[in-house]
């Protein structure tokens, strides 16, 4: 019962961010963030452990903002997500620049394939989403969700431009394979 409830409030949130006007999505976006933040205390905790273990000469009042940034890009990037179904290859370029793709163009040429390693820095979902819009289809590599009702809404946005997942307990596999 409860994997429903939550599975209902996150397909809540993704349609009735995705129906809003961008501006108005990403500032929704971040209070609801920031909103989740200060009630799932493992979430603060691990947010403020990680800091402390990176930047252990910060105070705790650089740690605040860097948290505060992060929740505000957290919920941006919710907004672009909810907003997948709206972008297209006609319009992504209003939301997207494509930099250095002569890069991989040039790997593509080669005929041995192209490897991106990124990390969770910028809208790194909006990015790939967009790479296949623009016409090349990625292989993304995810953790499933712990709901899979969660998982499959997720992964069904992540796969409208084209891309498709490789799931981490299946990755040496599937990477080879692909």
């Amino acid at each position: 019962m409860k994997e429903w409830i939550v599975y209902a409030a996150v397909w809540g949130i993704l349609k009735g961010l995705g129906v809003l006007p961008r501006p108005l999505a990403r500032s929704l976006a971040a209070g609801v963030v920031r909103i989740f933040y200060a009630v799932l205390p493992r979430l603060r905790n691990t947010a403020e452990v990680n800091l402390r273990i990176a930047f252990p000469d910060w105070s705790a009042t650089q740690r605040k903002a860097v948290v505060r940034g992060m929740l505000r890009n957290l919920g941006w990037m919710a907004a672009e997500f909810a907003r997948f179904p709206k972008y297209t290859k006609e319009n992504i370029e209003l939301v997207v620049a494509l930099d250095g793709h002569e890069n991989f163009l040039e790997g593509q040429r080669r005929g041995k394939g192209v490897l991106y390693l990124t990390g969770h820095i910028g809208a790194w979902e909006l990015s790939s989403f967009a790479h296949a819009l623009y016409g090349f289809p990625l292989h993304y590599m995810a953790r499933r969700i712990d709901n899979p009702k969660i998982d499959a809404l997720v992964n069904g946005y992540r796969c409208l431009s084209g891309n498709r997942p490789i799931f981490k307990n299946e990755s040496a596999r599937v990477m080879l394979k692909v």
